[in-house]
């Protein structure tokens, strides 16, 4: 199965780029996964907990990056993984582009993964909603992560009481009253331990639910029910 999705978050592309590649810092932002080693420069240990309903699976794996083009700020992302109680296999590849626009960094993302098990009764349709309802998630914290630091990069230093001293009395003005201090770097997005794709897959059932072309189809299928009550 194939899926593409984006997102966008308001920081610098560098910076984004720099924070994405760092699997052990981004792995926070990504509902119910965390790094649990490192096996060379470019890859890593990780697991996923995901709930659905009344069960929950865990995946553990490998993570590498196989791909990285600073440059072009493309890099392409091999997982293979295996649910800890040996209810199925999830494998994906995952390319990631990121391009700039007036100062916002928009992030593409193809990923091809195969499923076996559990997960894969669950459909294409549920997967693919599921899997970009995580993504709004992941792009949420990740801009919680980022954005505090593009607000404050804008490049000037802050201004001591020593440095403006001098200046101050060299043109007669009155002793500089000391600046504030720093205000305390924002606290990391909460991690979660474990995603829950039932709650997602509910409220993506809703969702269809508003389609015009799905209620049609709901209601011509209540027709025929109740066409078939009065023959009874």
């Amino acid at each position: 199965m194939e899926f593409d999705n984006t997102f966008e978050v308001a920081a610098p592309i560098d910076e984004v780029w720099k924070t994405m590649l760092d699997v052990e810092r981004v792995a926070s932002a990504v509902p119910g996964a965390k790094v649990t080693g490192q096996t060379s420069d470019n890859a890593y240990k990780a697991e996923i907990k995901v709930k659905l309903g009344p069960v929950s699976m865990t995946y553990k794996g490998d993570v590498e990056i196989v791909e990285a083009d600073e440059a072009a700020h493309r890099a392409v992302l091999r997982i293979k993984a295996r649910e800890a109680r040996g209810q199925g296999t999830a494998s994906a590849t995952s390319e990631l582009k990121l391009s700039e626009d007036a100062g916002k960094t928009k992030s593409e993302i193809h990923t091809d993964v195969s499923l076996t098990g559990r997960a894969a009764s669950m459909g294409r349709g549920i997967i693919g909603d599921v899997s970009s309802k995580m993504v709004d998630t992941f792009a949420s914290n990740l801009a919680a992560m980022l954005e505090p630091q593009a607000a404050s990069g804008n490049g000037a230093g802050p201004t001591t009481p020593e440095a403006s001293e001098p200046a101050a009395a060299e043109a007669g003005a009155p002793e500089a009253t000391p600046a504030a201090s720093a205000p305390p770097p924002p606290p990391k997005p909460q991690q979660q331990e474990e995603f829950d794709a039932g709650a997602l897959g509910a409220q993506v059932l809703v969702e269809r639910l508003r389609d015009p072309r799905v209620l049609a189809v709901l209601a011509a299928a209540a027709l025929v029910v109740l066409l078939r009550l009065r023959r009874r």
